[in-house]
């Protein structure tokens, strides 16, 4: 279907050209969104996602293609990362700035028809920062690092117990990225708390697709004298090593000393007197 100039000169034909442009030429097509709920697509990190609008009716026919926006600006198609294949926009290695209203619409001409936006939202994630191991009455600490949107609410777990609140020596604290309750920390650390840590995370994405997002990480505590037994077991050995030494060094002097009292050396034998220290030669 052809599109339809008009000359707009007055205010009232101003928009009646505005209708007819709108109109004419959509008016047999349609467009409508793959959305995960509502108007929202779930997208994973660092993964390839794809974005898609269904279209009824014949583009070509109505002279129309589809064309795609990221807050209302032009997408170009870039290999390594958008690919745009009519009704679908490819988005690879997504990353946290990628979570953007995007829109297709349907373009005749110059003339942007038919429009639907797609909010975006991030999968969360979760991964426990820690050293692993610790000394008792050390200080623990343990942060869930987490990404999404809307930001994650976290959640730790240790054994039956779910901490959702400082409390004694548990105190829940901010990160960096002031995400609520993202570190734990636990004072004067004690044997009873070595074991598995959980990070649970959900945001309104992970709830209603109905799916947990949880991470751990096990945690040892170690006597705090744990450092000085092997230093005493190794002077144990050196000091053993030595007496060993001793003993032996002792033994050996002692034989060799017996040894030179019982043998007389051959220049210490006694020699028969042959004469006079001078030998009368004859002529």
């Amino acid at each position: 279907m052809a599109l339809v100039h008009l000359r707009c000169v007055t205010l009232a034909s101003l928009i009646l050209c505005i209708a007819v442009n709108f109109i004419d030429g959509a008016e047999d097509v349609s467009i409508v969104p793959e959305y995960d709920f509502s108007n929202i697509r779930v997208l994973d990190y660092k993964a390839t996602n794809t974005l898609k609008c269904n279209v009824s009716g014949n583009l070509k026919a109505a002279g129309l293609h589809v064309a795609w926006l990221k807050n209302d600006m032009n997408i170009e198609n870039e290999p390594k990362k958008y690919h745009l294949s009519n009704n679908k926009l490819t988005i690879h290695r997504t990353t946290e700035e990628d979570l953007q209203t995007y829109t297709c619409v349907l373009v005749q001409g110059n003339n942007f028809l038919h429009r639907r936006d797609i909010q975006t939202w991030g999968k969360p994630t979760a991964k426990i920062n820690s050293q692993g191991t610790f000394i008792q009455g050390q200080k623990i600490t343990l942060e869930c690092v987490t990404q999404g949107k809307p930001t994650p609410k976290i959640v730790w777990r240790f054994g039956n117990e779910t901490f959702t609140a400082s409390s004694g020596r548990i105190k829940l604290l901010e990160n960096d990225k002031k995400v609520p309750g993202a570190i734990l920390q636990i004072d004067s650390a004690e044997m009873s708390d070595r074991g598995h840590y959980y990070c649970q995370v959900s945001n309104k994405a992970s709830i209603d697709l109905n799916i947990t997002i949880e991470t751990s990480a096990y945690i040892r505590v170690k006597d705090k004298l744990a450092a000085l037994w092997p230093f005493i077991g190794i002077c144990a050995e050196v000091l053993v090593l030595c007496v060993i030494i001793f003993v032996y060094e002792r033994k050996r002097n002692k034989q060799e000393l017996e040894e030179s009292d019982t043998d007389i050396s051959p220049d210490q034998k006694n020699t028969p007197d042959h004469g006079k220290d001078s030998v009368r030669q004859r002529k």
